[in-house]
């Protein structure tokens, strides 16, 4: 079936550009992200395999493991997201390569999407969150483009780097690249809120010491910068999904100030 008969439903469109927009999802994720039940997830998304439009990955070990299939555009369906989103085919251009994605790059679209819906969920209303996809063609963020980008309808502006299975000097080498371009390229107004999410509270607390460290022997005021942490274990479960700034690390703050 050519692309031009295949009929997609909105809710289909929808599903589309969020596969766009987050790569790689489970059923599961999808619903949290589009607020619907789980098994309508998976049947939006297995009606669009059957269409050809999305690839299915599921292994024979994956049940023992507890671990849901996932699913992302085929190289049919960077086709015709790219002409129901109108944008140039360099913007869908990584998109074809997702069949070659590695199980790190995947697992680390998976938690993005379920991190997307935490952060989401504690915004005011009318406030958008971008992926990395979604910003790479703008020129204005780090060259190093954070995971996402959180926009508030009241002109809060963050961006958020998941940094939870990265060794102790790769952190250090994202937030020393940030702080650089914070001093030499700067943003329109304030500079963005900078925010790491970390595996658990004891990384949480460790980079909260060593940035604090860092910022007072930079020489920086309590409110010229702020760079928070959170942890990514406190998304799940009954913990709390709460956020530190390294200038005050024992306090709890908002992600938007």
């Amino acid at each position: 079936m050519s692309n031009e008969e295949v009929k997609l439903t909105n809710q289909q469109q929808r599903v589309l550009r969020l596969l766009f927009k987050f790569r790689f999802v489970s059923a599961g994720l999808l619903a949290l992200v589009m607020g619907i039940r789980r098994v309508s997830g998976y049947e939006v998304l297995e009606n669009l395999v059957a269409k050809g439009l999305v690839t299915k990955v599921y292994e024979n070990d994956y049940r023992i493991r507890g671990k849901p299939a996932y699913y992302y555009l085929s190289k049919s369906g960077v086709t015709t997201v790219r002409k129901i989103m109108d944008v140039k085919e360099s913007v869908v251009h990584a998109l074809y390569k997702n069949e070659e994605a590695s199980d790190e790059f995947i697992e680390h679209c998976l938690k993005l999407t379920g991190l997307y819906s935490a952060i989401m969920s504690s915004l005011p209303d009318g406030s958008d969150i971008f992926t990395r996809t979604e910003i790479n063609r703008f020129n204005q963020f780090p060259k190093n483009r954070p995971d996402l980008y959180i926009r508030t309808s009241d002109g809060h502006e963050a961006i958020v780097i998941l940094v939870d299975d990265k060794p102790h000097y790769i952190v250090r080498k994202r937030l020393d690249e940030i702080i650089t371009h914070s001093e030499d390229e700067g943003w329109e107004g304030d500079y963005l809120r900078i925010c790491f999410v970390v595996k658990d509270n004891a990384a949480k607390n460790s980079f909260l010491y060593t940035t604090h460290k860092k910022l007072e022997g930079m020489g920086f005021d309590d409110n010229e910068i702020h760079i928070l942490a959170a942890s990514l274990e406190a998304t799940k479960g009954e913990s709390r999904f709460i956020w530190s700034d390294a200038m005050a690390p024992k306090k709890s703050v908002t992600l938007i100030g």
